[in-house]
């Protein structure tokens, strides 16, 4: 009876001494989606931030990052970023090898914030060339 209580009063312990210790780092971004607009096949690549910062109490951590299409590029920090401090995520939209469509792509940022993986989106829409109009010549008979 002694052991099971000394063992109940040691794990008690334990998990007061994690509650204690709340410190985590926590990423809070300026925009979720970003609208790419319309843009022509003649200037396929487009290239936007998202801008977070780190609201928690501990350094934040940007492990990996997964884009729902293979025509999306990335850059991330892979330094630590301060409690307070502001950082960016670099996407950039290759259309060279699409057709023109409207698009939205996720972006799927995994960290050590406390919520380990929050997603961002890009959106917008890919026009076809635009055609040229031939000039129309007169035929004199």
């Amino acid at each position: 009876m002694k052991k099971t209580l000394l063992l109940m009063l040691l794990a008690l312990i334990s998990f007061t001494a994690k509650a204690d210790d709340p410190k985590r780092a926590d990423i809070s971004f300026e925009k979720t989606t970003i609208d790419l607009g319309k843009f022509g096949r003649e200037t396929p690549i487009r290239k936007c931030a998202f801008v977070f910062t780190n609201t928690g109490d501990a350094d934040l951590y940007i492990h990996q990052i997964f884009t729902s299409c293979r025509c999306t590029g990335k850059e991330f920090p892979t330094h630590a970023i301060k409690p307070g401090a502001q950082d960016s995520i670099i996407v950039i939209f290759n259309g060279e090898k699409s057709a023109p469509r409207k698009f939205r792509t996720s972006i799927t940022v995994h960290s050590n914030a406390k919520t380990e993986m929050t997603k961002v989106y890009i959106k917008g829409e890919m026009l076809p060339a635009k055609i040229q109009e031939n000039e129309i010549i007169e035929i004199e008979e």
